[in-house]
């Protein structure tokens, strides 16, 4: 009798465990598909500003590879990334997260954020 109690419980938590497992799963599925519907946005608009810019400049394809390249290479590392890059105060030398604008610590204009920070 107290074994198969045992049993029982064991088998309620393997229940549970399993339901918030699916759960789990199924919120994952959701943010997946939620973040391909956003990629698939930002390469819409980004062809569509590209295009734009190609015809109503002289900025050349080769030109924006350049650039791709520079700015990838602005974080240190050629990885395809742009990663955001502390910012170090000019006066106080403490470090400060890439989005402020002012040094945390002794108020230091940083310099401003970019859009993409």
């Amino acid at each position: 009798m107290l074994w198969n109690l045992l049993q029982q419980i064991q088998i309620h938590g393997a229940d549970a465990a399993a339901r918030e497992a699916r759960c789990q799963a199924d919120a994952a599925g959701i943010n997946a598909a939620e973040l391909q519907r956003r990629v698939e946005a930002l390469s819409l608009a980004c062809a569509a500003v590209w295009e734009l810019v190609r015809e109503h400049t002289a900025v050349t394809e080769d030109d924006l590879l350049d650039k791709i390249h520079e700015l990838d290479l602005r974080d240190g590392a050629a990885d395809g990334k742009m990663s955001l890059v502390a910012k170090t105060c000019s006066r106080c030398k403490r470090v400060n997260h890439p989005s402020r604008e002012q040094c945390i610590y002794c108020g230091t204009p940083l310099g401003p954020s970019t859009p993409f920070h």
